[in-house]
This record gives structure tokens, C-alpha cells and sequence, in this order.
């Protein structure tokens, strides 16, 4: 079996510290380092060699889908695994569709975080998509830069243009941008229109 030096990137020290305990007795393991900023993840990855990283959505200096290109236009081409809080359907579809591997929430058991790292080890993806299709086509129809998506998904979770907007370091009229983006690509007037059509 081959054997992965994983990378975690968390910008909490206790989430690195819980997923390398998770993961360390696995036998497709050989190494875990765990970094907490961009410019620590970017020195491992370049200096070590990594090839697996497991890398949270939502970093204090960026997110994740920026870093993840980042380090493919670098030239890195091993396994990523999504691990979040955001139990949206978007963020899973989003990592899909960026090539990552796989993609976990963190409120599930670790079990499935094991699952998913031994699975992915041996070549397969990891992902779980919403089976209710009475919202799933109209969603899958709609092409969302991660921005967009994003936002979204904060709406759907019933926060305020000012809080999205403090979670994403940029303006609330920005946001207001976003969201009128999102209502115009699904063709709604409002947000109780768009969870209708979304579904999540």
C-alpha cells in the first residue's frame, strides 16, 4: 500500500491536533504535519514531501479553494481532502468540481474522516451529494464562482449581510452584489424564493 505524508491545514491548533491523533495509526500513513497559515502550509508542501493534504474551507487568512489552486499552479499534484463545518451541499459540489478528492464536514463522527482518507489512499473520491431532486437539478443548472458560492451558502444559513461580510473580509456592499448576482442566476426576487429553489 502507498504511503501519504499528509499536510493538515486548520488555522485552529486543536483541529490539527485532533485529526493527526484521528489519523495517526492508519497504515496508509507515514507522516502528518500540521500547519496553521498559508505561508506555513506553502514552506511544508514545498519542503517536505507532501502528498496528501487535508485543508479547511474557511482560513483566517483566505480559503481554501484559493490556497488549493495555489498549490496546483505550483505544480502539486497529490490527494486533497475539503474538511469543514459547513454542512452545505454547495461546499461539497464546489470542492468536487474544484478536483479535490474528497470532501468532509467536521461535525460528523471521525470514523468517517478515516473513512474517507483510506478510501481516497486507494484511489477512489469521497464525496456526499444531496439525493432530493426536486432542488438538486435547478441547483446543478447554476454555475457559481466559489464567491458566489460562499455567500450563499452563509445566506442559507441566516446570516446578515454584515456578518458575511465580516467572515469574508469584504464589504457589505459587496455582499449586496453577491446576493443580487445569486437571486438574478436563479431567476427569485427574494431570499425565502431562493432557499425554495435551492433546497438545502
Amino acid at each position: 500500500m502507498k504511503k501519504f505524508n499528509i499536510l493538515v491545514f486548520d488555522d485552529h491548533p486543536l483541529v490539527g491536533v485532533a485529526i493527526k491523533a484521528t489519523l495517526s495509526l492508519m497504515s496508509c500513513v507515514d507522516s502528518i504535519s500540521s500547519v496553521y497559515s498559508f505561508r506555513s502550509a506553502l514552506d511544508v508542501i514545498k519542503n517536505k514531501n507532501i502528498n496528501f493534504v487535508i485543508l479547511d474551507i474557511n482560513l483566517s487568512d483566505g480559503d481554501g479553494y484559493d490556497f488549493y489552486r495555489r498549490i496546483k499552479s505550483h505544480g502539486y499534484q497529490g490527494k486533497v481532502l475539503f474538511y469543514s463545518a459547513e454542512e452545505s451541499s454547495l461546499y461539497s459540489k464546489l470542492a468536487f468540481k474544484s478536483g479535490a478528492d474528497g470532501y468532509v464536514c467536521k461535525s460528523e463522527h471521525q470514523e468517517i474522516l478515516r473513512d474517507a482518507v483510506e478510501g481516497i489512499s486507494n484511489g477512489y473520491t469521497f464525496f456526499k451529494f444531496k439525493s432530493d431532486k426536486s432542488g438538486y437539478e435547478n441547483e446543478e443548472q447554476v454555475t457559481l464562482s466559489n464567491r458566489e458560492a460562499m455567500v450563499m451558502s452563509h445566506l442559507l444559513n441566516g446570516k446578515t449581510n454584515k456578518d458575511i461580510g465580516q467572515l469574508l473580509k469584504i464589504s457589505d456592499k459587496t455582499v449586496s452584489t453577491y446576493k443580487k448576482r445569486l437571486f438574478d442566476k436563479y431567476s427569485v426576487n427574494n431570499l425565502v424564493e431562493l432557499i425554495k429553489v435551492v433546497n438545502v
